[in-house]
């Protein structure tokens, strides 16, 4: 019977060593969104430039604009974005936070355009893949404040 209570002893040390070796403490936010691309997208939004938005894309992204969600190619995103900065120029933006987590990251902020007088709120989520952040989804609406 003490050779059974050992072995059920050593089993669940063995089970709980190997659930603390497995556990990996999570990125922090400055590896996990890396100020580059706080940067792009910070500049994109404010110089209307879907290029440098979509610089590199996913091959598709989502693009929701006032609700309307679509997927699309990354040159369709682009077309699609040049249209919305082009009926809405910017006139500033800015970064309201910045969340990273491990090969996704959210960045979320402040669009002030020339059009009407009301801010739009953006989302922006990039994934880590190839070796860069693309951007998968923007979402664009009105800030309800």
């Amino acid at each position: 019977m003490d050779s059974v209570r050992l072995a059920f002893v050593l089993l669940l040390l063995g089970l709980s060593t190997t659930v603390a070796w497995g556990q990996t403490s999570p990125p922090n936010e400055s590896e996990a969104v890396p100020d580059t691309v706080l940067q792009r997208i910070t500049t994109a939004f404010a110089q209307g430039n879907a290029q440098l938005l979509l610089s590199p894309g996913a091959d598709r992204v989502e693009v929701s604009l006032f609700g309307t969600r679509t997927f699309y190619s990354d040159a369709q995103a682009f077309y699609v974005l040049r249209e919305f900065f082009d009926t809405h120029p910017p006139s500033s933006f800015s970064l309201n936070d910045a969340t990273g987590t491990g090969q996704s990251c959210f960045v979320r902020g402040r669009l002030d355009h020339t059009r009407d007088e009301r801010s739009l709120q953006v989302y922006v989520r990039l994934v880590h893949r190839d070796a860069a952040w693309r951007l998968h989804e923007v979402r664009i609406d009105t800030d309800v404040e």
